[in-house]
């Protein structure tokens, strides 16, 4: 089964996030960012191989950010929460480095 790995990068500072597979609340913690590797939580996920919509949300503050991913190999998604509370995201097939 495919794995899908969501990498909480640059930028939390102990908000709390909530991510949610398919509707339902995978994840919820107050993460922060270590900034020698600019990463503050990653997570994995085993879903079967097929469309899945993943949402990040910080509650409370009406910021969320929703992406449709087609998952039929391991995929890995990057989540950097931006200065003014914007959510980006970044998609790759191979895993991301941290030094």
């Amino acid at each position: 089964m495919p794995v899908l790995k969501v990498d909480l990068q640059e930028g939390f500072s102990g908000e709390t996030i909530v991510l949610r597979i398919n509707g339902e609340e995978a994840y919820r913690g107050t993460p922060r960012t270590r900034t020698q590797i600019g990463l503050a939580d990653t997570r994995s996920f085993e879903l079967p191989g097929r469309q899945h919509t993943l949402e990040v949300e910080i509650p409370g503050s009406g910021v969320a950010k929703s992406l449709i991913l087609e998952l039929n190999q391991d995929l890995y998604v990057g989540v950097t929460l931006r200065e003014g509370g914007e959510i980006s995201s970044r998609i790759s097939l191979e895993p991301f480095g941290y030094l």
